[in-house]
């Protein structure tokens, strides 16, 4: 990829900007608000997934291995005695993009996959993806 691939990743990740059918407050943290979390960010991990290897070249197959990417999001939300392991919004998307890029759920694209779904999360969380 070249330094002209970062707006191209912008991009595709405003192709595909994930809107819940129903509205979900991905501030709270109660466990079914994060079970649709988990979902919603791994559907679009997937599909982000699709896209960039499509766009940018790699092999198209699978998810390495049935669950692998639920479990790399699933991660960014874990509690420990009722406190969350990563609490700010920035902790959260640098754990999407830690556990995608790092755990290689997907055989290609995983960085490109990471970056888009860290960005695509603070974008749902309300924060500004492209300040002029």
């Amino acid at each position: 990829m070249t330094t002209g691939d970062d707006s191209l990743l912008s991009e595709l990740r405003d192709q595909l900007r994930f809107v819940p059918r129903d509205p979900v407050d991905f501030d709270r943290d109660d466990p079914e608000t994060t079970a649709v979390k988990v979902r919603v960010l791994t559907a679009a991990a997937t599909s982000f997934n699709i896209l960039a290897v499509a766009r940018f070249g790699g092999r198209s197959v699978p998810a390495r291995q049935e669950g692998l990417v639920e479990q790399v999001v699933a991660a960014t939300f874990q509690t420990f005695a009722g406190e969350e392991a990563h609490p700010s919004p920035f902790d959260k998307a640098a754990m999407l993009l830690r556990g995608i890029t790092q755990g290689h759920p997907f055989v290609d694209g995983n960085k490109r996959t990471g970056f888009v779904t860290a960005l695509s999360y603070l974008d749902l969380m309300g924060y500004e993806l492209n300040p002029e």
